[in-house]
Formats: structure tokens, sequence, C-alpha cells
């Protein structure tokens, strides 16, 4: 029969590379799905106010970074402030819950111009 050219076939298939699954894939399940770059992200900034050094911002940083739903942390002991990247909006309550807990204080701050032109991955980033 046609044996010889399904061993040909599969033979030149596994030479270049397709292991077959790449061809037999619907166009819907090859679709991809949104990436970070295309997820929507909000930035918040908190005026900190009890940080008396840059262990201080360190320890904010940590703290923040564990909260689910904040991408990056961007906390400095010398602007005072700490500039949040959430992925999830709802995160930003406990966000600042983990700031408060540790003993801060925090009132919304404007964001500075570096972190508006730059995303905030300053100290530390998930």
């Amino acid at each position: 029969m046609h044996f010889p050219l399904i061993r040909f076939t599969v033979a030149l298939l596994l030479l270049t590379g397709c292991s077959g699954s790449d061809v037999s894939k619907p166009a819907a399940a090859t679709e991809a799905k949104p990436s970070a770059r295309t997820t929507r992200t909000t930035q918040v900034a908190y005026t900190v106010t009890g940080m008396h050094c840059s262990a201080c911002a360190e320890a904010i940083t940590a703290e923040l970074t564990a909260v689910k739903g904040v991408n990056s942390v961007q906390c400095t002991f010398e602007s005072k402030c700490a500039v949040l990247e959430l992925n999830n909006p709802a995160a930003q309550a406990d966000a600042e819950r983990a700031i408060t807990k540790l003993g801060y204080t925090i009132a919304p701050c404007a964001i500075p111009a570096a972190s508006a032109t730059q995303p905030a991955t300053g100290v530390s980033s998930k």
C-alpha cells in the first residue's frame, strides 16, 4: 500500500521538528491568552509616614511583594513614598492593610514623575 510514503512523511516531520500536535490543534486552541503586557495594570502611590531608614522601606517592599495582585513595588526612604503597580485593583485594600499592619501611616499621593513614565520596579518586583 502506501506505507513507504507514510514512513517518509513521518520521518520528514520528525526531522523538521514537527511533532504532529502542532498541526492538529484547532485554530481556537492556538489563540494566545492575553499576555502580561496586554493586562491592564493600575499604579497607586502613598506617602508613608513613620519610615526612619532604608530598612523600613525594605520591610514595606517585602510585605507588599507578598500581596497577591501586586505586580511591583517601588518604595524608598528618601522619597517617603511607595508606588505600587497592581494587576488587580481589588488588591489595593490588601496592600494598604499590609503597610498599616507594619505600623506605618499612609496617605494617597500623586505618582512621582519618574514612576509615571516607567514601570514601578524600583526596589523589588514579582
